[in-house]
Protein backbone atom coordinates (compact mmCIF):
# COMPACT_ATOMS: atom_id res chain seq x y z
CA UNK A 1 0.00 0.00 0.00
CA UNK A 2 1.42 3.36 -1.01
CA UNK A 3 1.65 5.93 1.75
CA UNK A 4 1.35 9.67 1.19
CA UNK A 5 4.02 11.77 2.88
CA UNK A 6 4.12 15.54 2.90
CA UNK A 7 7.62 17.05 2.71
CA UNK A 8 9.08 20.49 2.24
CA UNK A 9 12.02 21.06 -0.08
CA UNK A 10 13.49 24.48 -0.74
CA UNK A 11 10.38 26.23 0.53
CA UNK A 12 7.91 24.18 -1.48
CA UNK A 13 5.60 21.51 -0.11
CA UNK A 14 5.27 18.21 -1.95
CA UNK A 15 3.11 15.17 -1.34
CA UNK A 16 5.09 12.04 -2.13
CA UNK A 17 3.50 8.62 -2.66
CA UNK A 18 5.66 5.59 -2.11
CA UNK A 19 6.28 2.25 -0.48
CA UNK A 20 8.95 3.56 1.89
CA UNK A 21 8.42 4.53 5.52
CA UNK A 22 7.42 8.16 6.08
CA UNK A 23 10.51 8.87 8.20
CA UNK A 24 12.76 7.62 5.41
CA UNK A 25 11.05 9.81 2.80
CA UNK A 26 11.33 12.81 5.12
CA UNK A 27 15.01 12.05 5.65
CA UNK A 28 15.58 11.99 1.89
CA UNK A 29 13.66 15.23 1.46
CA UNK A 30 15.73 16.85 4.22
CA UNK A 31 18.93 15.78 2.45
CA UNK A 32 17.75 17.27 -0.84
CA UNK A 33 16.62 20.45 0.92
CA UNK A 34 19.98 20.84 2.66
CA UNK A 35 21.88 20.27 -0.58
CA UNK A 36 19.75 22.82 -2.43
CA UNK A 37 20.18 25.41 0.33
CA UNK A 38 23.92 24.82 0.39
CA UNK A 39 24.17 25.27 -3.38
CA UNK A 40 21.96 28.37 -3.31
CA UNK A 41 24.15 29.92 -0.60
CA UNK A 42 27.44 29.03 -2.32
CA UNK A 43 26.42 30.12 -5.81
CA UNK A 44 24.08 33.00 -4.99
CA UNK A 45 21.60 31.33 -7.32
CA UNK A 46 17.98 31.73 -6.28
CA UNK A 47 16.17 30.25 -9.28
CA UNK A 48 14.73 27.02 -7.83
CA UNK A 49 15.01 25.04 -11.08
CA UNK A 50 18.71 25.89 -11.48
CA UNK A 51 19.38 25.05 -7.84
CA UNK A 52 17.49 21.76 -8.19
CA UNK A 53 19.46 20.79 -11.30
CA UNK A 54 22.76 21.62 -9.63
CA UNK A 55 21.72 19.63 -6.54
CA UNK A 56 20.69 16.69 -8.73
CA UNK A 57 24.08 16.74 -10.46
CA UNK A 58 25.88 16.90 -7.13
CA UNK A 59 23.86 14.01 -5.68
CA UNK A 60 24.30 11.98 -8.89
CA UNK A 61 28.06 12.56 -8.72
CA UNK A 62 28.16 11.32 -5.13
CA UNK A 63 26.07 8.28 -5.99
CA UNK A 64 28.19 7.45 -9.04
CA UNK A 65 31.44 7.68 -7.06
CA UNK A 66 29.98 5.51 -4.29
CA UNK A 67 28.83 2.93 -6.86
CA UNK A 68 32.27 2.85 -8.45
CA UNK A 69 33.89 2.40 -5.04
CA UNK A 70 31.47 -0.41 -4.21
CA UNK A 71 32.35 -2.15 -7.49
CA UNK A 72 36.07 -1.78 -6.76
CA UNK A 73 35.59 -3.23 -3.27
CA UNK A 74 33.59 -6.18 -4.66
CA UNK A 75 36.33 -6.91 -7.20
CA UNK A 76 39.03 -6.68 -4.51
CA UNK A 77 37.01 -8.97 -2.23
CA UNK A 78 36.67 -11.54 -5.03
CA UNK A 79 40.39 -11.33 -5.79
CA UNK A 80 41.35 -11.77 -2.14
CA UNK A 81 38.87 -14.64 -1.73
CA UNK A 82 40.46 -16.44 -4.67
CA UNK A 83 43.95 -15.93 -3.23
CA UNK A 84 42.85 -17.20 0.20
CA UNK A 85 41.11 -20.26 -1.26
CA UNK A 86 44.25 -21.17 -3.21
CA UNK A 87 46.37 -20.79 -0.07
CA UNK A 88 43.97 -22.96 1.94
CA UNK A 89 44.04 -25.63 -0.77
CA UNK A 90 47.85 -25.51 -0.88
CA UNK A 91 48.01 -25.73 2.90
CA UNK A 92 45.70 -28.76 2.92
CA UNK A 93 47.78 -30.44 0.21
CA UNK A 94 50.99 -29.75 2.12
CA UNK A 95 49.40 -31.17 5.28
CA UNK A 96 48.31 -34.29 3.40
CA UNK A 97 51.83 -34.77 2.03
CA UNK A 98 53.45 -34.26 5.43
CA UNK A 99 51.03 -36.80 6.95
CA UNK A 100 51.98 -39.34 4.30
CA UNK A 101 48.68 -39.23 2.45
CA UNK A 102 48.60 -39.60 -1.29
CA UNK A 103 47.32 -36.51 -3.02
CA UNK A 104 45.65 -37.01 -6.40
Amino acid sequence: MKALVEVEIFGQTFTVAGEEQADYVKQLADSVDQRMRQIAANTKTVVPLRVAIMAALSIADEWHKASQREQELQEETERLSTVLLKRIEQSEQNEDVSNGRVVS
